[in-house]
């Protein structure tokens, strides 16, 4: 009998998400740097498969997106959803000659809650002259969120395969104190949003419906999915809108738009 899988046992599964893109952050792109911008350069850091940049080039086909992703399977599956794509950690590409391009836009989705220094990350990403004057997009899970403010009171933690609960997450973020860390780091705050949680709060029960997928490499499954589809375009919006009336309590992912606060 074989054992069940562990979500802590990262040597025996070392990428074990099944990505779809995040709506806010392709919201707060379209309003913040394709408007000015439609043709722009975007840094894509920790893009994962590329479910984010496959969002963007549907609507914005003319957005060239830089990708940089440390797993190998998750680079190769992103690859042709990116203009250029390179496998390996950022550290690796600053330091490559592919790093002097000037970017217009630096997207961070779910990287932050990974990087166990991340002042000192930020701050040394933010030092580099190809980017000082991108806007940056930046998304954290909200600890904060109504369910897990409930299994807190219920002395529930497990960590999970992916979600709020991921295996990986080093650091842990709500609303006020990712925009306090970033405003310390030197960034101004411009906008924000937060991502739909209703649904979400089930996520570790319908997930299960992919784990064949996910154990195979297919972790862009979700977006074949006809009731994924149905979700993102008849639910999704409404339940978004409902959470963004109370960011800081309903929202699963906090969005902001921020940059470079001059001195």
């Amino acid at each position: 009998m074989t054992a069940p899988r562990y979500p802590l046992d990262l040597q025996s599964v070392s990428y074990s998400y099944l990505e779809r893109p995040n709506r806010s952050i392709l919201w707060l792109l379209e309003r913040h740097v394709f408007r000015t911008a439609p043709a722009a350069a975007i840094l894509d850091v920790g893009c994962g498969c590329g479910a984010n940049a496959r969002a963007i080039r549907e609507r914005h086909p003319a957005v060239r997106i830089l990708g940089v992703e440390p797993d190998r399977r998750a680079a190769e599956l992103a690859a042709d959803a990116c203009e250029r794509m390179f496998a390996g950690t950022l550290e690796e590409w600053l330091a490559s000659n592919a790093a002097a391009e000037r970017v217009d836009a630096v997207l961070l989705s779910d990287v932050l809650e990974h990087i166990a220094d991340p002042v000192a990350w930020l701050r040394s990403m933010a030092a580099r002259p190809e980017l000082a004057d991108a806007t940056w997009i930046i998304s954290v899970p909200n600890y904060a969120v109504w369910y897990n403010r409930l299994r807190t009171l219920a002395g529930r933690f497990e960590y999970a395969w992916s979600g709020l609960y991921d295996r990986t997450h080093l650091r842990f973020y709500t609303r006020d104190s990712i925009r306090g860390m970033l405003e310390y780091c030197g960034f101004e705050v411009v906008a924000g949003r937060a991502t739909a949680s209703l649904v979400q709060s089930a996520a570790p029960l319908l997930r299960r419906g992919f784990d064949s997928d996910v154990s195979t490499g297919d972790h862009l499954a979700l977006l074949n999915s006809r009731s994924y589809r149905l979700y993102r375009r008849f639910i999704e919006p409404v339940e978004e809108a409902f959470c963004n009336l109370w960011k800081g309590l309903l929202g699963f992912q906090i969005v902001l738009v921020v940059r470079r606060r001059r001195p």
